[in-house]
Parts: C-alpha cells; structure tokens; sequence
C-alpha cells in the first residue's frame, strides 16, 4: 500500500524486528496487544513507526509529577518533521488524559491539517477505575483535557458499543488476539461424565474484575448439598486484590478447591489452561461503571477453548451460533455455581468435550483474531 503511520504508546518501548517470542521477557496481555497491532499494520505493507513519550521519563518522578496542573507544559522529544513521511498517527490513550497530548495534536494538525488521527480507549467508561485518593488530580485533569480531543482526532477506537465519545464519532471493534500464538496447546480430554470441572480466572487483580464474587459463589457451592459435581478454581495474577482474595479463600476453607498462584507466564499458565474447561471473565465491571465490555481475556479464554463465564455484555451477548457463553447478573451477589455447573452439564450432554473445545477455538479464530478485528479500523486509516 505504501503507507506509513505511526503508533503512539505511553506502556513500553517497541522495538523493530523484534517478535514476541524472542522479545526477551514475559509481555503482559497490553504489550502484546500493542505488538499484534503494530504487525497486522506491517501485514499490509504499511510501514510503522513507534513512539512512547514517557521513555525517557523517570517514571517514578512522573507519577508524582502528572498529578501537578501544569505539569503539561513538559513537552515531548518528538521530532515534528517526521511528519512529511506519515499518512496516519494511532494513538492509544494512557490511562488519564493531560495536556501534553493534547498540545501534540495541536501541533501535528497545525503542521499536517489532513493527517488521520484516531485514538483507541482501551475501557469506556473508565472515570470509575480509579478509586484511590492519589487519582482525583489525575481524573480532574482527564476530564479537563479530554474536551479537547474532538478538535484533533478524527475516529475514536472502542471496545464499547458507543457510536461516540467525547463528541467524536467511533469506529467499534472487539479486542483480539493473535490467535496462532495464543490458541490451547492441548485438548482436555476425559474417561467419564463425573469428571472434575477446572476453571481459570487470569487477570491484573482489581476490584472491577470481581472475583471475590466467585470465591463467595465456591463457598456457597460446597455449603449447598445440591452439587454435583466438584468445582476447582485457579486464579493467576498480581494486584491489590489479591491478599483479600487470600484472605477469603482461607476463610471459607476452600484451599483445596482455589488455588491463588500470582504471576504466570509460558509453560506455567499453559499447563493450568490445559487441564482447565471454564474461563472467569470480568465479574465486577459494574463496579466502574462499565456494563458492555469486548474483553481482551474473553477472547484468549476462546482461544484456549474455554467455556467463558462472563459479569458483564459482551459481543458473545448477541452471538446466536456460540452456546459455550454463560452470562452471571452484573451485580455483587455471589457467582450461582450450581447454575452454571447444570448449564454446562447440558453442554456435556450434547457435545463431547474435546469438540467443544474445538468449536470455540474455530470462533476464536474467525472472529477474534488480529486479522479481522484490525480490518476495518486499517480500511479507514488507508483510504
């Protein structure tokens, strides 16, 4: 197409002919994100540039530094000229917005009138994300600042079903991944119907992901003497919930059915997908505010060939041809595992487990990859 853009990231430093498995580290779900977008550019030929205006800030300073009014007038080390070569900038937004970023775009429409601009929001709504005291600076100036955007950015990228955003039309995709990389390694198979059901809930553990809801759901579970079947749980991750899930977990006794293991990367995380047949969404979304979500995590648990348990909507709300979706009330009760455990005894009725693994994964493939969420969102930048 002979094409160029540029992609602008505040997480971390991409760099040029690197791949995600010689990167040299473990990426979290966000960088390799970034990495798949920047690729699936390069897949049609357009040719990328990155750049990330924090890098060179230290980054323990700029967090008390972005609360300050004017720390906007820190300018970034872009070099403008490099305009002359670009077609597109895609932008995707830090957590809070500041006027830096707006006096950027000033200066590149200023400088390039016609060049498109889209900025992709990673969550919407997100004023709730932030309960923490230390946020308010942070979330005045967002709300202050974001006004702004409507006079530079031409598209907004969303995961939400919102036709616009801060006044500024919107192009809707679901969140993907690179599916070849991210697919199961091996099927779960089984010797009888009274097998045992594993299920993993792999996230940064925030309050929003609400699973506290699942631990209170297990405990009334294995209180009740109408279960079935036996319920396992592991929850991978770091984050500020994690010592009160800990401390629940202990609590209710459920140490041998909930197994909190902190980070996993590789073959570690891959071994617990393997053995496991349920994938925990989402569970407290409506905790900040967010009651539709194209959940990044959804579509690698699709991918895994996981059977997704999700609090919040997502485009699985709507999906007609995929059954292996099951919606809990997005709200603060307790997860009703009995429910779930029948629903998905039905499924075990119907299916055999190594197709119903298969058969998600095939929608994860077709629906969720890269390759298709990207389209249209290319189709703009290059007309």
């Amino acid at each position: 197409m002979n094409k160029r853009g540029l992609y602008i990231a505040y997480e971390f430093n991409y760099k040029r002919d690197t791949t995600l498995s010689d990167s040299g580290v473990e990426l979290s779900g966000i960088d390799k994100k970034i990495y798949n977008h920047i690729h699936s550019f390069e897949k049609q030929d357009i040719e990328m540039l990155f750049y990330n205006p924090y890098l060179k800030r230290c980054h323990r300073i700029e967090r008390i530094l972005r609360r300050l009014p004017f720390h906007f007038l820190h300018k970034w080390d872009f070099d403008y000229k490099t305009l002359d070569k670009l077609d597109f900038i895609y932008i995707r937004k830090q957590w809070f917005m500041d006027g830096d970023t707006i006096l950027f775009l000033k200066k590149v429409k200023t400088y390039r009138p016609n060049i498109k601009i889209v900025l992709e929001i990673p969550t919407y709504p997100y004023d709730n994300e932030g309960k923490a005291v230390s946020m308010i600076p942070l979330k005045i100036k967002d709300k202050f600042w974001r006004k702004y955007l409507k006079r530079y950015i031409d598209r907004v990228i969303t995961y939400s079903n919102d036709k616009e955003i801060f006044g500024i039309e919107t192009i809707v995709v679901s969140n993907a991944i690179d599916y070849e990389s991210a697919k199961r390694e091996s099927l779960y198979s089984v010797d009888n119907l009274n097998f045992p059901i594993n299920m993993i809930a792999c996230a940064s553990l925030y309050y929003w992901h609400g699973y506290d809801r699942a631990i209170e759901g297990l405990h009334n579970y294995y209180s009740s003497s109408k279960r079935n079947r036996e319920l396992n749980l592991y929850i991978v991750g770091e984050g500020r919930e994690k010592e009160k899930l800990e401390r629940m977990v202990y609590e209710y006794h459920l140490e041998d059915h909930i197994k909190i293991t902190g980070g996993l990367y590789g073959r570690p995380l891959d071994d617990i997908y393997n053995k496991c047949l349920i994938g925990l969404d989402s569970m407290g979304r409506h905790r900040s505010g967010v009651f539709y979500n194209s959940s990044l995590k959804g579509k690698e648990y699709c991918a895994k060939g996981l059977i997704i348990v999700s609090g919040v909507e997502t485009e699985l709300d709507s999906a007609s041809d995929f059954p292996f979706y099951i919606r809990i009330p997005a709200d603060d009760s307790p997860v009703d595992f009995e429910e779930v455990v029948d629903k998905c005894n039905l499924l075990f009725g119907k299916y055999e487990i190594v197709d119903i693994q298969k058969s998600i994964m095939n929608y994860a493939k077709e629906h969720f990859d890269f390759e298709s969420t990207m389209k249209t969102v290319i189709e703009y930048l290059v007309s």
